[in-house]
């Protein structure tokens, strides 16, 4: 009798014991520079009431607590930031693309994984294929820098074996950016709470992650097609009309603007910040004059033949505008579902959490 209680009371605590432990676990990395070539890692154990700065040196490996994601022989304290010139590739023939993940680590790596992307180790193994990230890491979720970490490290990898990883600006990113803190998890209060330092700082252009995430480009495109968070509007591309402009104008003019603040008479601007901007649209979907025909002018101009996009969240991968919209958010934010997108060779498919194989759905516009 007292074994059958013993059992019952081990198998009921057991959950809270692991949920505990996971709730203590570390917070950060956030690396901070406190000279041109000198980091400082602060970490913060938000349930503990308690944080720790180590000064970045050799032995720093012996030195952090265990991180998921976080591979500190990535780490190059000189690292030189800078915009990758190019937004255009040609002749790829894998190509894997997910959105809005928003701090459900857990999933994007479970998706990942599936689709021998990475492998258990959280290695690139997808050799010279594309991985396209279509915004929106931060946010809503407790697990912003397992993602964060993770893409970083991928990059890197992918970009060794011929592959690349391409992690677009959604909304969320310049919203944090700007400082724009409305949706960030009660976790993350916590740690600004400890290192009394404000939530945006933590990503401030005086960070490697800061400085990495202001090298990101908001759209790019892969064969015939373009990638971006929300869309690319009529309206925009009547004020700026090709990928490279709005990328440039973006980072140059609005990458630390907090969208409500009027900042310029410029309609390019206005455009580009607003609701018919590249991170913010979502007439594909809501706008009901919307048609196809627009879209056909809409990718002429682009030169591609369809978009890829996330923003507008759906129970699954979709495709509209007979196949020419391909939208990706498929709710990851929920931590319970998730899915991939999978071109392969001009196939495209939708990969689900649970490793299966899918072909897209054919929704209406509406």
């Amino acid at each position: 009798m007292h074994k059958l209680l013993l059992l019952f009371l081990l198998l009921f605590l057991a959950p809270v014991f692991v949920t505990a432990q996971e709730d203590m676990a570390p917070d950060g990395p956030y690396l901070v520079y406190h000279s041109p070539d000198t980091l400082v890692a602060r970490i913060a154990w938000p349930e503990e009431r308690r944080k720790e700065d180590l000064v970045w040196n050799d032995s720093i490996t012996d030195q952090l607590p265990a991180f998921p994601s976080f591979r500190p022989e990535l780490i190059n304290p000189k690292r030189k930031f800078l915009r990758d010139p190019q937004i255009s590739f040609n002749g790829i023939k894998k190509v894997v693309a997910l959105s809005d993940i928003h701090g459900q680590y857990e999933v994007a790596l479970k998706l990942l994984e599936n689709f021998d992307v990475i492998d258990e180790d959280q290695h690139w193994i997808f050799g010279k294929g594309h991985l396209v990230i279509v915004g929106d890491v931060f946010d809503r979720g407790d697990e912003v820098n397992q993602g964060l970490w993770l893409i970083h490290n991928l990059q890197l990898e992918a970009e060794k074996a011929g592959g690349r990883v391409h992690f677009l600006l959604g909304n969320h990113e310049t919203m944090i950016l700007a400082g724009d803190v409305r949706y960030i998890h009660k976790r993350y209060l916590l740690t600004t709470a400890l290192l009394k330092t404000p939530y945006q700082e933590l990503y401030g252009p005086n960070t490697y992650l800061g400085r990495w995430l202001r090298s990101l480009p908001l759209t790019i495109r892969i064969n015939d097609v373009v990638y971006v968070h929300g869309g690319l509007s009529k309206a925009l591309l009547r004020e700026v009309n090709t990928l490279s402009k709005i990328n440039d104008l973006y980072h140059d003019k609005l990458i630390d603007v907090i969208p409500s603040v009027a900042i310029s008479d410029s309609e390019k601007l206005k455009v580009l910040q607003g609701r018919e901007g590249p991170l913010w649209y979502r007439g594909y979907f809501l706008d009901k004059e919307f048609e196809e025909n627009d879209l056909n002018k809409i990718l002429k101009k682009l030169k591609a033949t369809k978009m890829v996009v996330g923003h507008t969240s759906f129970d699954a991968i979709k495709s509209y505008f007979s196949g020419k919209v391909i939208a990706v958010d498929s709710s990851i934010k929920f931590g319970s579902t998730g899915e991939v997108l999978l071109i392969e060779d001009d196939h495209y498919s939708r990969g689900t959490l649970m490793g299966e194989r899918k072909e897209l759905f054919v929704s209406e516009k509406k």
